[in-house]
């Protein structure tokens, strides 16, 4: 292994614990000298490659909202394709539910959990990371989904009803996730699987034809 590999191979195992381990215990929950006991390296190589502590934490965040970008963008651009910018309410309806689905099998990979960890602590006390996270992959979602539910609507909905619709949306994807030992229990389910996720996504599309159809109709009366 070359030194530039050698050199991303300690960074990118050092972001993986540090994920795991502020998820579980916050920034201010563990030493940095445990972080690099944890990692099996010296404290500094959190030093060289991050200058820190925080900088390792913002890094951390850095990760999570790349990958979370990277799966999620590619389910917004398999909706794209359903419906453009100069989409009718039928494409974009199409859209939203091609979105939603993907949404539902990201969300409940098992990959995910170790991410969702770190993102419910930056909700409930944000920091600079929350910016990384909003900015790296919450926020497209949420404007592209603002669009498309303001489309599918047929101009029904005004902006702000439009955006917290799509909080709302996204949302009952994301309580199998950060609530997942609740959904769990509820259902009788041991895990989360291919199986699970068909009928999350069935039950999920369904919630959003109705909400459509009761717009829709609203208006039309």
């Amino acid at each position: 292994m070359d030194d530039e590999a050698g050199k991303s191979a300690t960074r990118a195992h050092l972001i993986g614990i540090a994920i795991d381990c502020f998820g579980l215990a916050g920034p201010d929950g563990i030493s940095t000298r445990e972080l690099a006991r944890r990692a099996g390296r010296p404290m500094s190589a959190i030093t060289y490659h991050f200058g820190g502590k925080d900088g390792l934490y913002l890094a951390a965040a850095r990760h999570i909202a790349a990958q979370l970008g990277m799966w999620l963008g590619a389910a917004l651009d398999e909706a794209g394709a359903v419906c453009g910018d100069d989409g009718d309410a039928a494409a974009a309806r199409a859209a939203l539910r091609t979105f939603l689905n993907a949404a539902v099998g990201i969300m409940t990979r098992p990959e995910t959990e170790v991410f969702a960890r770190f993102i419910i602590r930056e909700q409930s006390d944000p920091t600079e990371a929350f910016n990384v996270l909003y900015e790296g992959f919450m926020e497209r979602v949420l404007d592209r989904v603002t669009a498309l539910l303001a489309r599918a609507s047929g101009g029904a909905l005004d902006p702000l009803d439009a955006r917290v619709r799509a909080v709302t949306l996204f949302g009952q994807i994301l309580v199998f996730r950060i609530a997942r030992a609740a959904v769990l229990r509820a259902t009788g389910w041991s895990d989360i699987g291919p199986a699970e996720q068909q009928v999350i996504g069935r039950i999920a599309l369904d919630q959003l034809d109705a909400i459509l159809d009761r717009i829709v109709q609203g208006e039309a009366a």
